[in-house]
């Protein structure tokens, strides 16, 4: 992929302009040899390898400078990697963690100019009251605080005019510069392209607030009926992809009570609700509120737990929750062994990974874990821990299961703070086991024969028939093998660049040899200082001199001589 490919007009190649010279004002400079992006640039976008000096300590904190600087779609890349502590070390995850991006809010005249073009009508004949000052701002949208015809109170999320043009543009550098760096050794284990590719997915459905709005519903239905939890209706007449509106709730924060700058509240009660409404999101519901943070946990005026912000929601497959179920269980018995065995089964170590190794050093960090008492435990760095060995192995553990990881690590650690006597693992241990019973009843067992039955079925009918059609290709000669070497590009890269300069100097040999025959020639002969000789042949030799510097610049530029 060359950055022709990306830089469709101007805009962005100022955008690949700006990032170059970013990186290296942060001593970044050094990656642009590393990633061999120097020949993929024009001249005029080429910048110094070296800009100062750079210690291995530092990286990480410049690394988040950069992606701080860089703007909306670089900082959200920046957070979502440090959702990934099975893939970066934890000095790069807690420098991302602290990254944010300070935008200036757009006017209310904009906002209220979308909702128009959206809604189809005035927003004086859309709310009765309209809040000019945002509520807060963020890099792709803000909040205003408004009031529906019939009193309602509600907040109203409005997307960015033309933030979807930029990190569209952005997300294609992106996908280059990580196609780039998965062909260096060091940067192969960070599985770029897959971040990237994860991250374009997952950005694209922030963008759009219907979906947003889609999972806010799902959660509210699932909650209606329980007194002790909140979640914002959506009001879908005035929801759009470009607006969202939901229920304003009032209340306090989490994070205020854990600082005890709240009124009186029942600790107890509210460290219970909110344990119990994350194991119901991920031993029941199979999808669960993935940004957990004290700020979008609310205790409204009413005492109950209300949750806010439904722009990242991760996924509990059925196989994933049930062997969750079996770690719960095998926990609570003692069975460090079965937890760590189910463990190594959930993600993939590669294949010249030692599974059996992994297993014994997962036993050795449980056992170490479970004798710490409760209150002392530290749940941030027991996940650490684990991820560390994660990392080391390079096991390939889906990225739903990090998240939920971090998702229960940030509300064990708030809940703890909460009541110190709470036991998570009691709480725990009956969805565990209620889960497991729900796969010998009648309804499961059915569910599980008819899904066995389709693809027994399939297979039983469809085999004899591509077993069929796979003779029938390799009796004709039709059948085919697809073999693809990888890293072999850059070899033939390099292989033509080298045939390229060989023509070159085989040209200026042959111009030198030329000019120094005609020199002496009577063909245009000038007089210069007393010696006659030909101007062709002296334009012939200047022509080569400055040849030659060229090709001399570029093998010393390229360090290899």
């Amino acid at each position: 992929m060359r950055v022709s490919s990306i830089l469709k007009g101007p805009r962005r190649v100022r955008r690949v302009a700006h990032i170059a010279r970013k990186g290296a004002s942060h001593g970044l400079g050094f990656l642009i040899s590393r990633l061999d992006l120097q020949r993929h640039l024009p001249a005029w976008l080429r910048i110094p390898r070296r800009m100062g000096e750079l210690r291995p300590e530092d990286l990480a904190a410049r690394l988040a400078s950069v992606l701080e600087e860089l703007g909306p779609t670089f900082v959200k890349f920046g957070q979502m990697l440090s959702t990934r502590p099975d893939i970066l070390p934890a000095e790069y995850i807690r420098e991302l963690e602290r990254i944010c991006h300070h935008v200036a809010p757009f006017s209310a005249e904009v906002s209220k100019a979308i909702l128009r073009e959206e809604l189809g009508a005035p927003v004086e004949e859309l709310f009765r009251e309209f809040g000019d000052e945002p509520r807060a701002s963020g890099s792709i949208a803000q909040i205003h605080d408004a009031v529906l015809p019939d009193g309602t109170p509600v907040v109203v999320k409005v997307r960015r005019p033309r933030i979807e043009r930029v990190i569209e543009d952005d997300v294609a550098i992106l996908t280059f510069l990580a196609a780039q760096a998965d062909r260096v050794e060091e940067f192969e284990p960070l599985r770029l392209p897959m971040l990237v590719d994860e991250f374009a997915r997952g950005i694209t459905r922030e963008l759009d607030f219907v979906a947003e709005a889609a999972y806010t519903h799902r959660f509210q239905g699932s909650f209606e009926d329980d007194d002790r939890v909140e979640i914002p209706r959506v009001y879908w007449d005035y929801t759009t992809q470009r607006v969202l509106t939901m229920r304003r709730l009032e209340g306090v924060h989490l994070s205020a009570v854990l600082a005890n700058e709240a009124a009186a509240v029942n600790r107890g009660a509210i460290a219970q609700t909110v344990m119990d409404l994350y194991l119901k999101q991920f031993f029941t519901l199979g999808f669960f509120h993935g940004d957990p943070h004290p700020g979008n946990i609310l205790i409204t005026e009413r005492g109950r737990v209300g949750l806010l912000d439904f722009g990242l929601v991760g996924r509990v497959s059925p196989r994933l929750r049930r062997e969750l179920a079996v770690c719960v269980m095998a926990l609570g018995n003692g069975q460090l062994e079965l937890v760590a065995e189910v463990l190594s089964e959930i993600g993939r170590v590669p294949d010249q990974g030692d599974s059996e190794e992994l297993r014994e050093e997962l036993v050795g960090l449980l056992e170490r874990h479970s004798s710490v008492p409760l209150e002392k435990l530290n749940f941030q760095d027991t996940f650490q821990d684990v991820m560390n060995v994660v990392r080391r192995y390079r096991m390939e553990v889906p990225r739903d299961f990090v998240l939920m990881g971090r998702a229960l690590v940030a509300i064990s650690g708030a809940v703890t703070q909460l009541d110190p006597a709470l036991n998570v693992a009691a709480l725990a241990e009956p969805y565990g086991a209620r889960l497991l019973r729900d796969r010998l009843t009648p309804a499961s067992v059915k569910r599980s024969l008819t899904s066995g039955g389709y693809h027994l079925g399939a297979l039983v009918s469809d085999g004899p028939r591509e077993v069929r059609r796979f003779l029938q290709k390799l009796q004709r000669g039709l059948f085919e093998f697809t073999i693809r070497h990888e890293g072999f590009e850059k070899g033939l890269t390099e292989l033509d660049q080298t045939g390229n300069r060989l023509s070159v100097s085989i040209i200026l040999a042959a111009i030198i040899i030329a000019s120094a025959t005609l020199l002496s020639a009577e063909i245009g002969a000038v007089n210069l200082l007393g010696w006659d000789v030909s101007l062709l042949g002296l334009a012939g030799l200047l022509f080569g001199l400055i040849l030659g510097i060229w090709l001399v610049v570029g093998i010393m530029r390229s360090r290899r001589l």
